[in-house]
């Protein structure tokens, strides 16, 4: 499958800093943008994830930017088995959860020091998306925009608007760490769009209103500028990956 990627990540208007990361098959991105196309190899592997770290500052930026670099090693050391992926990458999680738990303990944190993680991993053959948390990944086929992840907090699981929009569950943040693994082979078809995003863009801008810009020809930084001209109240990361 061929991908034509465009990848940004901004600190937004509002905050100090930017706990946002993005990898880019293993490229990693903080204030910082790419374009590129790429072949996804059917004897190997390639991905697209974002994470949203918290927990304060630096220890937001530290978080989203080790569980990056631990999936990132883990693949590279084929820790991760195509026979064995969703128990491998579920082990891969659970690791991440413990490091940044034990991380927060040792410094006597008063918040939790956590991140989300969402994405799609092509391995060996396979497609995978793969969630914790709150940010999210779409697919636009045909001009219609489909959340294919959920939401981790109360709003999202019970699907009740009025409902608190507190995360659940994430990597670290005290939490187990659980990690929803889907294989998604044959369900992402040459045409389609994939956006990941942090909630920097998805709380900023509705989706009827990225779904008729995507459906235009949008790109990330056309998303990126209507996040800002939202408020720009967090840190806002995009990938678009259109699929030939």
């Amino acid at each position: 499958m061929r991908l034509s990627i465009q990848a940004l990540c901004h600190k937004g208007l509002v905050r100090d800093g930017n706990e946002d990361a993005v990898s880019v098959g293993g490229l990693f991105l903080r204030d910082d943008s790419v374009a590129l196309d790429v072949d996804t190899p059917e004897d190997g592997f390639f991905y697209l994830l974002v994470s949203d770290g918290m927990g304060g500052h630096e220890a937001g930026e530290e978080a989203s930017e080790f569980a990056l670099a631990e999936i990132k090693e883990q693949l590279a050391l084929h820790q991760i088995r195509p026979d064995s992926f969703e128990d491998d990458i579920r082990e891969a999680a659970h690791y991440i959860t413990y490091k940044l738990n034990g991380f927060a303990a040792e410094r006597g944190q008063t918040y939790p020091m956590g991140c989300t993680l969402t994405g799609v991993i092509w391995h060996y053959g396979r497609v995978w998306l793969v969630n914790a948390g709150d940010s999210r990944t779409y697919r636009l086929r045909g001009g219609l925009l489909r959340q294919l992840t959920v939401d981790e907090t109360e709003r999202g699981l019970t699907g009740d608007p009025t409902a608190d929009k507190r995360l659940l569950n994430c990597l670290g943040g005290g939490t187990a760490g659980r990690l929803t693994v889907e294989d998604i082979s044959g369900k992402i078809l040459p045409g389609d769009a994939l956006l990941i995003c942090s909630d920097g863009l998805c709380d900023m801008v509705p989706d009827e209103e990225i779904e008729q810009t995507l459906s235009e020809g949008g790109t990330a930084t056309d998303l990126l500028r209507m996040a800002c001209e939202a408020g720009g109240a967090d840190n806002i990361s995009i990938i678009i990956a259109k699929t030939q």
